[in-house]
């Protein structure tokens, strides 16, 4: 499979977007110049969580590097068949065109597991890509110890499970990575 990297993300209304400032296609470029910089050392599969927001871009993305180099693979990471039912029509089109795109589609939890707790869906889903990657491009504030954001969690857990990280600040949308040496360990 050789070198893997998934993506955890903000959704759109927690940017601060406006006409002036940061757009969604900002962010979205952002990522794909990062993609573009991972396929350079080698990466070729891509995992999406495929919700609104930072891992729709990013699937796009490796959709659109996928049309110069068909060994780049997209996989999507579904928590759970229909979590797009209440989203808008045009993003529920997106997500559509995105998914058809995909080489592999994992639907990890069924209806009744989200109907009970999707919540738990969605943690399910972030563990899964994160155990499988050895990479993950996170879009978010580098201090995410205290957020009790799904992208928090997700952050938390690749340091546990010592992954390589980058962060794409929120705002900036500048890159830093967070190496192995930087992460605390509790003893």
């Amino acid at each position: 499979m050789g070198k893997v990297c998934c993506f955890t993300g903000y959704r759109p209304h927690r940017f601060d977007f406006s006409p002036d400032g940061l757009r969604p296609e900002q962010v979205q470029a952002a990522l794909g110049e990062m993609i573009r910089t991972l396929y350079d050392e080698g990466y070729r599969t891509f995992i999406s969580g495929m919700s609104a927001g930072v891992d729709l871009w990013a699937a796009a993305e490796v959709l659109t590097l996928r049309d110069t180099d068909s060994t780049v693979k997209l996989v999507a990471a579904v928590p759970f068949a229909g979590q797009e039912n209440h989203w808008s029509i045009p993003l529920q089109r997106e997500y559509r065109r995105i998914l058809d795109g995909c080489q592999q589609v994992e639907y990890l939890f069924d209806e009744k597991a989200a109907a009970v707790d999707p919540s738990a869906c969605y943690r399910g889903r972030n563990h899964w890509m994160v155990d499988r990657a050895d990479t993950v491009v996170a879009v978010c504030e580098i201090d995410v110890a205290d957020s009790r954001t799904g992208t928090a969690a997700t952050v938390r857990y690749a340091r546990r499970l010592q992954k390589r990280i980058f962060y794409i600040h929120p705002r900036t949308l500048a890159v830093t990575e967070e190496t192995v040496q930087q992460m605390e360990f509790p003893l």
